[in-house]
């Protein structure tokens, strides 16, 4: 397991940082959560300022989803007030990241700051970023990030929507939203900046490049529904794969589960064959990059990696507890 050697300084910065913006009960349970274990997996290679900046993405991406996602929040049940939340969110996120459009200035953040301190606290998080990403060839890399937290954002909204009716969506429609909701796109776009990484355009943008982030995705998406169903079924959030395979298709929960893992084989599967297929596609076009491509994708694998291990142990899942056997396995009762 490839850990930063930073963790230790990046919890001292991240406990204090949780404690300046959030009360105590819920700074406790943030703390007790240990995301920068999750970043210091995610990001292994990463310099501590770069790896505190993207711990703090974590955090700030982790407890807004909390705020509007779950059925006890007064954001959840009240659909127009969660979507003025996601307007004013977005747009402090233009902001920090120093793109304002017209409707950003609609808002006045240079003389009104906005009303929740979770969305005002990115703006450190914009400051560190723009330092590196509006120079050269990387400004393309503020618009990106953009359009990932825009696709996020709708997503979830799409989401909500579904939840309040009562809908059970079918497979399709599931994955239609759940792959913006996971949020996984927007943080896969910090690993070049975590790396201290330039590639070219032409490789970000290809279409086996494309491939890959889809994959990592999906692998990070197939887990967490399993991995989470416990907690999802105890606070009655049944919409995850497992519960839509069991109502759309008649599987047992069991049965349901075996599927999901077989799709995440041929999930691994297909990632492994379009890094393959995009690291000939370089060597070919560009070889003097290859070795640049190829630490990259290494870096998309520590990511996957880091979510799966960090959802064993972590407490936000409810797993750190559960009794291992002398190979480390677990058995987990999910109804």
């Amino acid at each position: 397991m490839n850990v930063n050697p930073n963790y230790y300084h990046l919890k001292v910065a991240l406990d204090a940082r949780i404690k300046e913006l959030y009360p105590p009960a819920r700074a406790a349970t943030l703390i007790r959560g240990d995301y920068g274990l999750l970043s210091s997996l995610w990001w292994p290679r990463a310099s501590l300022d770069r790896l505190r900046t993207c711990t703090f993405w974590f955090l700030w991406l982790f407890t807004w989803d909390d705020e509007i996602d779950q059925s006890t929040s007064e954001l959840f049940i009240n659909l127009p007030n969660a979507n003025q939340f996601r307007d004013e969110s977005y747009h402090f996120v233009r902001y920090a990241l120093g793109v304002p459009n017209e409707e950003t200035h609609k808002w006045d953040f240079d003389n009104k700051k906005p009303n929740r301190p979770l969305i005002r606290s990115l703006d450190i998080i914009g400051a560190e970023l723009q330092k590196v990403y509006n120079k050269g060839k990387q400004i393309s890399m503020i618009p990106s990030l953009l359009l990932f937290i825009y696709y996020y954002m709708d997503c979830q909204q799409r989401e909500q929507g579904r939840k309040l009716t009562g809908v059970i969506p079918t497979p399709e429609q599931y994955w239609e939203t759940r792959l913006g909701t996971s949020a996984v796109t927007s943080m896969l776009a910090l690993n070049e900046f975590a790396d201290d990484q330039n590639l070219p355009r032409w490789i970000m943008t290809h279409e086996k490049m494309i491939d890959i982030w889809r994959e990592v995705n999906l692998n990070m998406s197939l887990s967490n529904d399993m991995i989470s169903l416990k907690k999802e079924i105890k606070h009655g959030d049944i919409d995850s794969i497992v519960p839509v395979l069991v109502y759309n298709k008649g599987f047992s929960v069991q049965e349901a589960i075996e599927d999901t893992c077989h799709e995440l084989q041929k999930n691994i599967d297909r990632h492994d064959e379009s890094a393959r297929d995009l690291l000939a596609i370089v060597k070919e076009k560009q070889p003097e990059v290859l070795a640049d491509v190829e630490y990259y994708i290494e870096g998309c694998r520590h990511n996957q990696t880091a979510n799966l291990l960090w959802s064993l142990v972590t407490t936000r899942y409810g797993l750190g507890d559960v009794p291992r056997d002398e190979d480390g396995g677990m058995t987990i009762q999910v109804v």
